[in-house]
């Protein structure tokens, strides 16, 4: 059966964020504003994406200005060897406040810049939630009601994936997700995958 041209996907998922398959998309990474990969999603891009990730991260923030990414903005990269087309990088780590304007700028950016470079995927991890301290429940209202109004517009996005990395927040996330799909527009179908994502499960 065909798909639908217009429909969109919204999947809930658990586990490394960079295990997701992004051909056609990228891979958000809530930043410091120096682009170092140094915790977080983080560290799991500087692991998985080859030696070179950390150097390419220090000539892009060299051509920024003040040398540093701005906070609540977005920055695109090469994505090194992970499976992904692009990285997105949010600066959220070294604002003076990590609070609601600030996580739903990054958001707003990323979901722009994706759009912006045509990509059809973008997969989000709990931006703010790891070294930020930011609430969960307030990054879920926060996601779900930006991506009610961005996804349904998009020129090309089609796909956006939320993966979170601990079991705790796994179980917010899909509860928020059972909870409150009726909320999104008919265009978009939320998916819940229960088993998380596993190394060879994309192969």
């Amino acid at each position: 059966m065909e798909r639908d041209p217009q429909q969109r996907r919204l999947i809930v998922t658990q586990g490394d964020i960079t295990l997701i398959p992004l051909k056609e998309g990228a891979l958000v990474n809530p930043s410091n504003t120096g682009l170092i990969l140094n915790s977080g999603v983080g560290a799991q891009i500087a692991r998985r994406g080859g030696p070179f990730m950390q150097q390419t991260l220090h000539m892009a923030r060299s051509r920024l200005r003040n040398n540093r990414l701005d906070p609540g903005k977005a920055l695109a990269t090469e994505p090194g060897q992970l499976h992904a087309k692009k990285l997105i990088h949010v600066a959220i780590i070294g604002a003076k406040k990590v609070n609601n304007r600030l996580i739903s700028n990054a958001i707003l950016n990323a979901y722009d810049m994706a759009d912006d470079l045509e990509l059809r995927q973008v997969a989000f991890p709990a931006v703010g939630c790891g070294v930020s301290g930011f609430p969960m429940d307030k990054f879920l209202e926060l996601f779900w009601r930006i991506t009610a109004e961005e996804l349904p517009r998009a020129s090309h996005l089609r796909e956006v994936y939320l993966c979170v990395y601990e079991g705790e927040e796994f179980e917010a996330a899909r509860a928020y997700a059972t909870e409150h799909a009726d909320e999104l527009p008919k265009s978009i179908v939320v998916e819940v995958n229960e088993t998380g994502l596993a190394p060879g499960m994309f192969r």
